[in-house]
């Protein structure tokens, strides 16, 4: 009896130093929260309207993860850390596409981590200082002063006008009505732009609103020898809301490494379940670096 209880004793000692070893005390993580990401703008940058969907947290240099925003974010460090927030966006309206935002500047703060305990952030970003605002003139992208900086072409039986009776922000934005006599939108930026290739950014933003009609946007590629190459890229689905767009064009740019010149479009035709239909855009930027 002694020499069995002396082994069982034994047993239980050995299996509990053997648990210490396998499952030692885990570390408290820390937490920071974050609201939301704001976007600060400068002269001639046009509108703060941003979507900053997500949070990209770093810290020296290595990424600790992607935050859906609002968030709670642990972090198994403590003490003063240089944290790095990258302002993250939903591309192309695809709720499953989600990318840095290039063109939004990474912020860095200086926060005194405190295991199991929340320090909240607050988070403001504004526009790289090298980004270029190629399409973003005031009066035009506004709608507010001047002249619409989009042009019917050829094939269009409607035309954007002017309107203040629905505005996302502003006095006025584009308006695109649609009946059985004006069943079709084409409509192109009036300028034409010379964008970079071989994969840099380039990115359309805009305020949109198209509650029962689908509408479509891409760009005409130009070549040599006036040859115009139509590149669609984009299905924009109706929305009871405004929302905002982050249109990548990036690849679509580079695809055409001959072009000389590229003109933004917009394109809609009556749907066969409406009557009429009534697409609004506002603060259109065209941006790269």
């Amino acid at each position: 009896m002694i020499l069995k209880f002396t082994f069982t004793l034994s047993f239980f000692i050995l299996l509990f130093t053997s648990c210490e070893v396998i499952n030692p005390d885990e570390k408290v993580p820390s937490f920071i929260h974050i609201d939301h990401i704001s976007l600060d703008v400068k002269t001639g940058q046009g509108t703060d309207s941003s979507d900053i969907a997500d949070a990209w947290i770093y810290i020296n240099n290595v990424l600790i993860g992607a935050y859906q925003l609002p968030t709670t974010i642990p972090i198994l460090k403590e003490g003063v850390q240089d944290i790095e927030i990258r302002s993250g966006v939903i591309i192309n309206g695809i709720a499953a596409t989600r990318s840095i935002n290039p063109f939004y500047s990474y912020q860095t703060k200086s926060i005194d981590l405190i295991p199991d305990s929340i320090v909240s952030v607050n988070v403001k970003t504004d526009y790289n200082p090298l980004v270029k605002f190629v399409w973003n003139t005031i009066g035009q992208e506004g709608f507010e002063e001047g002249g619409i900086s989009i042009d019917s072409v050829k094939g269009s039986t409607s035309k954007m006008i002017k309107t203040k009776t629905e505005v996302y922000e502003g006095d006025a934005s584009g308006h695109i009505h649609l009946d059985k006599d004006h069943s079709i939108f084409i409509g192109q930026s009036t300028n034409k732009y010379i964008l970079p290739k071989g994969g840099k950014a380039v990115v359309l933003e805009i305020n949109c609103k198209n509650v029962s009609n689908h509408f479509a946007i891409g760009m005409f590629v130009e070549e040599a020898g006036g040859k115009v190459i139509i590149a669609n890229h984009l299905i924009v689905n109706p929305s009871l809301e405004w929302k905002k767009l982050y249109v990548n064009f990036t690849e679509l740019v580079s695809n055409y490494p001959q072009a000389i010149n590229y003109r933004v479009f917009f394109t809609a035709e009556l749907e066969s379940s409406n009557t009429t239909a009534d697409i609004y855009l506002d603060n259109i930027k065209l941006l790269h670096f």
